[in-house]
């Protein structure tokens, strides 16, 4: 996205199981949709759109929805049973940002999405789509977080829209719907942020690929930036790793498979992350799944990724930092394999 946006879409979301801030850390999937454009440069609201969304069921007599969900935002079986799946929702959304003139691929408008945390898109969205085998479109990967942008403006923290309306001393929103409420409060206090001489410029990213590196065992690693991963798949690769923490934003050559004493992958890894979001993000898929198989995600120190990813060999270096290369390990060579034998074959 180049330049400030000229719209907010105002994003929420609930799954069919935990809500708050624990959204998405039951792996449960998305149910309701609500987006609100609002104009930055006129400060008012332009529409709202709510869309229910059917998740993928193989019992139709089992119920879709946790007793939390249920409380939490007023949802029934039969509306979402009745819904459409995810693919046909974001497709109505896509054919949305293209009526309001916004969509980047047809020279709309600069939008990016504002949401309160970043559970929605990070560890929701992201991972069900790739589950799903969607395609994301690029507008899913930058998004303002309302509680950091109103910590900036206000020097001070905010854990929920609740605390940001009573801080700024509005109302609450009396919209029926759950969701409508939330994007209803949180269009209320961007409109106060603008006011009160807030502008929304630098959006995060969330990156898309994992991005090769070598770190030395002499660089600093901060602890609270690095996560084990125990029961992988003994063929797992860096970037089957990369792929089930989706969403996160992993540090350049930030996975770091562990080996036996016999060379061999032990079903463990050291992740490292660009910052201490990302972490407490993948801590939070403890006991996701990758494949048939459920994942243990613990704390991990600097020193014990080092310990497995840190090296001293410059010339690798000055090799991955040529651009678009790679180092590949290669076993199993006859002893007698030559550098000419061994090119050959890859």
């Amino acid at each position: 996205m180049a330049g400030p946006p000229t719209h907010l879409t105002v994003f929420y979301a609930a799954t069919a199981g935990k809500q708050g801030e624990e959204l998405g850390a039951d792996e449960s999937q998305l149910v309701n949709l609500v987006y609100l454009l609002f104009d930055l440069l006129n400060s008012k609201i332009v529409t709202v759109q709510q869309h229910y969304v059917k998740p993928t069921i193989h019992d139709y007599t089992d119920n879709v929805l946790s007793e939390e969900c249920k409380q939490f935002t007023g949802l029934n079986e039969e509306l979402i049973k009745n819904a459409q799946p995810l693919e046909q929702v974001l497709d109505e959304m896509e054919r949305f940002f293209k009526s309001k003139g916004i969509h980047p691929d047809y020279g709309g408008n600069l939008f990016s999405f504002c949401v309160d945390g970043p559970q929605l898109l990070r560890l929701c969205l992201q991972a069900e789509a790739m589950q799903k085998s969607i395609q994301l479109k690029s507008y899913f990967f930058h998004y303002f977080d309302l509680r950091k942008e109103f910590q900036k403006l206000y020097k001070r923290p905010a854990n929920s829209i609740a605390d940001m309306l009573e801080f700024l001393s509005i109302d609450a929103d009396q919209s029926i719907d759950y969701g409508v409420r939330q994007v209803h409060e949180m269009a209320c206090v961007i409109k106060r942020l603008i006011n009160d001489g807030h502008q929304f410029t630098e959006p995060e990213r969330i990156k898309d690929r994992l991005q090769p590196g070598i770190c030395n065992k002499s660089d600093y690693v901060d602890d609270d930036t690095v996560v084990r991963a125990r029961g992988l798949p003994w063929q797992s690769s860096d970037a089957d790793i990369a792929r089930f923490f989706t969403g996160l934003n992993i540090a350049k050559g930030g996975v770091a498979l562990c080996l036996s004493q016999q060379g061999r992958r032990n079903g463990e890894a050291l992740i490292r992350f660009e910052d201490v979001e990302s972490r407490d993000l993948a801590l939070k898929k403890h006991k996701h799944h990758l494949g048939n198989r459920y994942i243990e995600v613990y704390k991990a120190s600097g020193r014990d990724f080092l310990n497995v990813a840190g090296g001293s060999n410059s010339e690798a270096q000055a090799f991955l930092s040529r651009g678009a290369q790679c180092i590949i390990r290669m076993r199993g060579l006859p002893y007698t394999a030559t550098a000419d034998q061994v090119m050959c074959s890859v």
